[in-house]
């Protein structure tokens, strides 16, 4: 057989997989009997296991092999064989990861499809406009897939955005995505900046971001940098508008594992320039009169103390509070102003440990409830501040659920309130965690048909509540069980928070000299020492 026609057979070989594969029907699990679906799922989860990975290993190492230096000119040695083979299993998984997602985002966009489809039978159905809060087919896909995977809204709003865009730029990401020829993020990354700019010039952004350098995908930087400077040039105007539509200004503030707190401000740069040179000038005003703390100590403290008492020069008349307010850029010498930066804020605290961790038995970590948690010595501090004030939150010992809040609010609203926010701790819908203080009170049977009661409200976010009231998402009430069950028939429980979890088995710790002992207090009175 001459080579020619050995290369013919193989095309045509080629030919007869690509039409098989093309015309394959695929089978659904739901088509077949118990004993088949059970026996077809071992059988997958093994391959998936075991198989599939060193399968599509080797697939994709003859897939990529560059045929032009096939030949013993210039044999490797034994260890850069080695390092050779497993560099290709790396680049392999990642290949395998994109063709992966690729499949993903067809099915993200079917999935988006049907939803929209069952929404717009039952819109039909209802005969009247569409009421405020109502959720689109692309919000409850996010929501529907964030829920079953983890995956934040964001991050799937991106995928769905670049799964269901029609533009000729996002056709090519999505075909080099198939080809495993580019990662998820970075199609997201790109259909993200081209999809406010004309169509036309998206498979000319795509190419200009993805081009090899040095026979080697672009770095991140350079990935960054390329994909800027394209669209731009594409067209100027329009990625200046995208970049003012996205600008989002917030503030927000986490705690860490070490009992810091991370304050982050998101403004306009010249406000974010100015307010640090201002604090960075009081840091050093500081220093310069005596204050023996480090400058990036300083700065903190000038920005924390300043949102929590105002400036800290006291002023001693009207007048000079006045002219305070407007000419404070330089702080008087003379005074120990600076002596006032670094005070601890008064808090009022809620209990949410055990008893024992409060007067200094146990030192199980302590929620901060909304912002995370803290160590048991940093929670016995805060508790310990000048001007703190406690509330007791009684808990079931073996549930970890809230059973009272005691307060000396007496209006039944502010009650119940308190009451539904003790019990859930953070949003009742399935993964959500927002904290129940900035949730609605949501009745789970609608009124009137259900009375406006501790055991028919729950904390919702808006974003869930507006699923629940518009019939979205299915709500049932069973005791303290919340029972939901979305668009795709999924069905979640959840239940009380239990404000136990993670510190139940804490054991009683030796006594230790020096360690305080806290003892019980009600609402609005001051610690005992």
């Amino acid at each position: 057989m001459r080579g020619a026609d050995a290369i013919v057979d193989l095309e045509r070989l080629a030919d007869v997989y690509r039409s098989r594969a093309a015309g394959r029907v695929p089978l659904r699990q739901r088509h077949l009997s118990l004993l088949e679906r059970t026996l077809r799922k071992q059988v997958a989860e093994t391959l998936l296991t075991h198989l599939l990975p060193a399968l599509v290993s080797e697939l994709l190492e003859a897939a990529a092999d560059d045929l032009s230096h096939a030949g013993p000119e210039d044999p490797l040695s034994e260890l850069e064989s080695l390092a050779d083979a497993e560099l290709g299993v790396v680049e392999s998984v990642e290949r395998c990861k994109a063709v992966l997602d690729a499949a993903g985002l067809e099915s993200l966009a079917r999935l988006r499809s049907t939803i929209e489809s069952a929404e717009l039978a039952r819109f039909a159905e209802l005969d009247r406009p569409r009421p405020p809060g109502w959720v689109d087919a692309d919000e409850l896909t996010a929501m529907e897939v964030s829920t079953a995977t983890g995956l934040g809204t964001h991050e799937v709003r991106a995928r769905l955005d670049l799964a269901t865009a029609r533009t000729p730029g996002a056709t090519a990401l999505r075909g080099r995505l198939r080809q495993g020829a580019v990662t998820l993020y970075r199609a997201c990354t790109i259909q993200s900046e081209i999809a406010t700019l004309p169509p036309e010039s998206g498979p000319g952004i795509v190419d200009a971001a993805l081009r090899f350098k040095d026979d080697a995908p672009p770095s991140p930087s350079l990935f960054r940098q390329r994909l800027t400077r394209a669209c731009l040039a594409a067209d100027r105007e329009a990625a200046e508008r995208r970049r003012a539509a996205r600008r989002r200004r917030s503030a927000y503030a986490q705690i860490d594992r070490d009992g810091l707190g991370v304050l982050t401000v998101v403004n306009d740069a010249d406000k974010i320039i100015a307010a640090m040179e201002r604090a960075d000038a009081v840091a050093r005003a500081a220093r310069a009169q005596g204050d023996p703390r480090d400058l990036d100590s300083l700065r903190a403290d000038v920005i924390t103390d300043t949102l929590m008492f105002g400036w800290p020069v006291p002023a001693p008349d009207a007048a000079s509070s006045a002219r305070s307010t407007v000419d404070d850029d330089v702080c008087r010498p003379g005074s120990e102003w600076f002596t006032r930066l670094g005070r601890r804020p008064a808090a009022t605290v809620t209990l949410v440990v055990p008893f024992t961790t409060a007067v200094g038995l146990t030192d199980a970590p302590c929620e901060a409830p909304g912002r995370g948690w803290v160590t048991a010595e940093h929670a016995r501090q805060i508790m310990l501040n000048d001007g703190s004030t406690w509330r007791r939150l009684a808990v079931d010992a073996d549930t970890g659920a809230a059973v009272h809040l005691e307060t000396l609010a007496y209006r039944p609203t502010a009650e119940m309130r308190a009451h539904v926010e003790a019990v859930d701790g953070t949003c009742r819908a399935p993964g959500c965690t927002v904290p129940a203080a900035r949730c609605d009170l949501d009745h789970d049977v609608p009124w009137p048909y259900g009375p406006t009661d501790v055991t028919n409200l729950t904390s919702k976010h808006r974003q869930h509540h507006n699923v629940h009231t518009h019939g979205h998402w299915l709500v049932r009430r069973d005791g303290d069980r919340v029972r939901w069950r979305t668009k795709a028939g999924r069905v979640y429980d959840t239940h009380p928070k239990d404000w136990l979890d993670g510190v139940r088995d804490a054991r009683p710790l030796a006594p230790t000299p020096g360690r305080p002992a806290i003892g019980s207090s009600r609402e609005s009175e001051p610690p005992p020492f």
